[in-house]
C-alpha cells in the first residue's frame, strides 16, 4: 500500500504542474477598422478593412483606391492566425494573416496573384 502511495504522488504533483501552467494570449478578435497596405506587383495599394460580426458570423469590406469594394465572406480566427476569404475582382480573394497586439501580417492570393498585407486596427 505504501508503494502505490508513493507512485500517486509524483503523478498528482506533475498535473498538478500541467494545470497552472500560464496559457497564451486569447484568440485575436478581429473586428474593427483597419487601414491597410498591400503589395501588387511593385506596387502598395493602401485602404481601409472594416470586419464587423461575432465568431462563426464575421463579415465586412475591403475599400482601396484603385478597385471597386471587396466584400469579406468570412473570417476564421484560430489563436492569433486570421484566415479571410473575400469577393475579389479577379476571383476569390484568400488573406492569411498574424495579429501581434493590434497589428496583422500576412500575405494575400488571388487567381495567380499573390503578395504581401499588413495592417493596423484602428477602431
Amino acid at each position: 500500500m505504501t508503494r502505490r502511495r508513493l507512485t500517486t504522488l509524483p503523478v498528482a504533483l506533475l498535473l498538478a504542474g500541467c494545470a497552472s501552467a500560464p496559457q497564451g494570449p486569447p484568440p485575436f478578435d478581429p473586428a474593427g477598422t483597419y487601414d491597410y497596405s498591400a503589395s501588387l506587383e511593385g506596387m502598395v495599394i493602401s485602404g481601409t478593412m472594416t470586419i464587423d460580426g461575432t465568431d462563426g458570423a464575421y463579415g465586412g469590406r475591403m475599400l482601396s483606391d484603385i478597385a471597386p469594394p471587396i466584400p469579406i465572406n468570412s473570417v476564421v480566427v484560430e489563436g492569433q492566425a486570421i484566415t479571410i476569404e473575400a469577393s475579389g475582382p479577379e476571383g476569390p480573394l484568400t488573406i492569411q494573416l498574424t495579429a501581434s497586439g493590434s497589428s496583422v501580417a500576412g500575405t494575400w492570393s488571388m487567381g495567380g496573384m499573390s503578395g504581401s498585407f499588413s495592417g493596423n486596427k484602428t477602431s
